[in-house]
C-alpha cells in the first residue's frame, strides 16, 4: 500500500474528524422552512413565516450550560464517531469502498457482547422466565423441558418475594434503592468476599443503572460549589473528569507510576493534595480504580491500605471503583477490596473513613453492559447524607429492574449441587481463561513493537501502551489543532479499521503519547489486530519522519 493512498484516506478521515470538532463548536442556526420559498403566501401566513424565520433559538451553544460544552468523554469521542460513519459507509457500499478493510474492529470500549462474547446461559434463562407472564413461563407445563429446574425456582423466588405486584412483574417500578431481596443478595456476596466479620447492611446498598449512575450521584453530592475538587488518577476513566466538568468541580490529578506497573505512589498523592490546597481547592474526595482502567493494573494490599490511611488523614471521601474485581489475570496479583482494607486497618470499626464502592454487571465475565446493572455500598456515611442520596435516587424513580435482576444473579449464582451449577461455572471459567490469554496476546504483542512500551495487563480489559511519535507527526497534529495521539488513532482507524481511544482522553504526562485498547474481540482477531498495529506503526513513522 502506497504512502500516497494512505495519505488520501487519512485526509478523508482527518477532515471528517475536524468537521466533527467544528460541528461541536459551531452555534446552532435555525433552518429555513421549505414554505418560505412559496411566492404568494397569504398576509397572515407571511407574518407567521417571517416570525419563524427571524426567530432565534432559545437554546444554542452560546446560551447552554458552559459546563456541558466543556465536558469531554473520549471513549465515545470524535474518533469513535468517525469510526461509526465509516462503518455505515462500509455497510452501504460493500463493493465500492475506499478502505482496505471490510469492517471496523471496535476496541475502544469495554463492551464484551458487542464483539462476540456470548452471554452466560443461566442468568439469561432466569431473566427470561421473570419477564414472561407466569402462564407462559414458570407455570407453563412445558417449562421444565425448556429450562433447568434451578432457573425456574430462582425466577419464581424473584417474582414472589422480590418484585412488586400480585404476579411479580419486572415491568413495575421498584423501591428507589432497588429491590430489597436483591440488596440482601449483594450483602451476602460482600460478606463472602470480605469475610463474615465485616458488617454489611442492605440499607447501605443502592442498586444502580450500572456503576455510572451511582458515581454520578455521589459526585453530585460531593460538589457543593466550584471550589470543591476530587483527586482522580492520571490516567483515569473519563466518567470522572467528564462528570466533574459537568458539575463545575475541580479535577485534582495524581499520576500513577507507569514504570512500576502503574502503581500508586504516596508521595505523589501528597504532592497533588498539597498543590491543590495551595491553589485554594477544597479537596473533598479521592478516586481509585482497582483493577485499573485504562491501565490494567492491580493494586497491592499495601497500596490499598495506604490509600485508606491517606483519606482518613485528610478527611476525604474514598470512591472505590471496583467494577473489574473479577478480572485479575496475573497469578501473582489479587483483588483486595477497600472495604476489607478499611476493616484490616481498623478504620471501619472506629468510624474513621467514608467509603463508597462500586460494582457492575457490565464487566467481570458477565459483560451485560446493556442491562445497566450495578450497585454502590456506602460505608461510614452520615445518615442525613444517605437520606439526601436516597432523595436523589428517588428523582429517577428506580434503577432498571432487569439490571437489578442481573445484579442479583451475578452476586448469587447457582449453588453447588444445583442443576446448572457445573455448566454455569464452566462457562464463566471459559470466558475468564480466554480473557487471560487475550491479555497476554495484546500486552506482549504491543510491547514487542519498536517504539511501543506496554505495561503488563494484570487485570481489567485494557492495555494502555505509550507510543513514540516522530516530530513530523507532532507538527502535523498541531497544524490540525488535534492531539498527536488523536492523529495517530485516526491514521490507525483509516488504514486498519481498528478503533482505539487516544491516550490524551484519559490524561497522561506531558510529552507522552499512546492509546487505550481493549482485548475483548476473539483471540484470533486480536492477534491479527496486533500485527496490523505493528505494520501501521512502521508505515506511520515512515510517512512522518522528516
Amino acid at each position: 500500500m502506497t504512502i500516497g493512498s494512505r495519505s488520501r484516506r487519512l485526509s478523508f478521515v482527518s477532515s471528517l474528524v475536524l468537521s466533527l470538532a467544528a460541528t461541536q463548536s459551531a452555534a446552532s442556526v435555525a433552518p429555513e422552512t421549505a414554505a418560505t420559498a412559496k411566492s404568494t403566501p397569504s398576509t397572515s401566513s407571511t407574518v407567521v413565516l417571517e416570525t419563524t424565520k427571524d426567530r432565534k433559538k432559545r437554546l444554542t451553544e452560546d446560551t447552554m450550560s458552559p459546563f456541558l460544552r466543556q465536558m469531554e468523554y473520549a471513549v465515545r469521542g470524535t474518533v469513535v464517531i468517525a469510526a461509526d460513519q465509516i462503518n455505515e459507509e462500509l455497510r452501504n457500499n460493500k463493493h465500492q469502498t475506499k478502505f482496505p478493510f471490510d469492517k471496523i474492529i471496535y476496541t475502544n470500549i469495554g463492551n464484551p457482547q458487542s464483539v462476540g462474547q456470548k452471554p452466560l446461559t443461566w442468568p439469561r434463562q432466569v431473566l427470561a422466565l421473570v419477564d414472561l407472564p407466569d402462564e407462559v413461563g414458570i407455570d407453563h407445563p412445558e417449562a421444565p423441558k425448556l429450562f433447568p429446574a434451578d432457573a425456574i425456582r430462582r425466577a419464581r423466588d424473584i417474582k414472589r418475594r422480590g418484585l412488586i405486584g400480585s404476579d411479580g412483574s419486572s415491568g413495575a417500578y421498584s423501591h428507589s434503592k432497588g429491590v430489597k431481596l436483591f440488596r440482601e443478595d449483594v450483602c451476602s456476596f460482600l460478606q463472602q468476599r470480605d469475610g463474615p466479620e465485616v458488617p454489611t447492611d442492605p440499607e447501605d446498598i443502592f442498586l444502580s443503572n450500572g456503576a455510572s449512575s451511582a458515581i454520578n450521584n455521589v459526585l453530585t453530592a460531593l460538589i457543593a460549589d466550584s471550589s470543591c475538587g476530587v483527586m482522580i488518577p492520571i490516567p483515569q476513566y473519563p466518567i470522572y473528569s467528564a462528570t466533574l466538568d459537568l458539575l463545575g468541580g475541580k479535577k485534582v490529578g495524581y499520576y500513577l507510576d507507569e514504570n512500576n506497573k502503574w502503581d500508586l505512589n504516596m508521595e505523589e498523592l501528597e504532592r497533588s493534595y498539597q498543590k491543590a490546597k495551595a491553589e485554594g481547592i477544597n479537596v473533598v474526595s479521592l478516586v481509585i480504580i482497582n483493577p485499573g482502567n485504562p491501565t490494567g493494573s492491580v493494586l497491592s494490599k499495601e497500596a490499598v491500605r495506604d490509600v485508606l490511611k491517606f483519606c482518613a488523614k485528610h478527611n476525604l471521601v474514598l470512591m472505590a471503583d471496583e467494577v473489574y474485581q473479577e478480572n485479575v489475570y496475573d497469578d501473582n496479583a489479587e483483588f483486595y477490596s477497600c472495604k476489607r482494607a478499611a476493616y484490616d486497618t481498623g478504620l471501619l470499626q472506629r468510624d474513621g473513613i467514608e467509603l463508597v464502592s462500586f460494582h457492575s454487571t457490565s464487566k467481570g465475565v458477565f459483560g451485560e453492559c446493556g442491562r445497566r446493572g450495578g450497585y454502590m455500598e456506602l460505608v461510614g456515611f452520615d445518615e442525613k447524607v444517605k437520606a439526601q442520596l436516597y432523595k436523589l435516587a428517588s428523582a429517577s424513580l428506580c434503577p432498571s429492574v432487569n439490571g437489578q435482576i442481573m445484579t442479583s444473579l451475578m452476586v448469587r449464582g447457582p449453588e453447588p449441587g444445583d442443576e446448572s451449577y457445573d455448566s454455569h461455572e464452566a462457562e464463566k471459567a471459559s470466558i475468564f481463561e480466554s480473557l487471560k490469554r487475550r491479555a497476554k496476546i495484546v500486552e506482549q504483542g504491543l510491547d514487542s513493537i519498536p517504539g511501543f512500551s506496554c505495561q503488563p495487563a494484570q487485570g481489567a480489559m485494557y492495555c494502555f501502551p505509550s507510543v513514540e511519535l516522530p516530530q513530523g507527526a507532532i507538527d502535523a497534529a498541531n497544524e490540525k489543532e488535534m492531539s498527536p495521539d488523536t492523529l495517530y488513532a485516526v491514521s490507525l482507524l483509516e488504514n486498519t479499521g481498528i478503533c482505539v481511544v487516544p491516550a490524551s482522553g484519559f490524561g497522561q504526562k506531558q510529552g507522552r503519547y499512546g492509546f487505550r485498547t481493549t482485548f475483548l474481540p476473539p483471540e484470533g482477531e486480536m492477534a491479527r489486530a496486533v500485527e496490523a498495529m505493528k505494520k501501521h506503526h512502521e508505515e506511520f513513522c515512515k510517512t512522518y519522519t522528516k
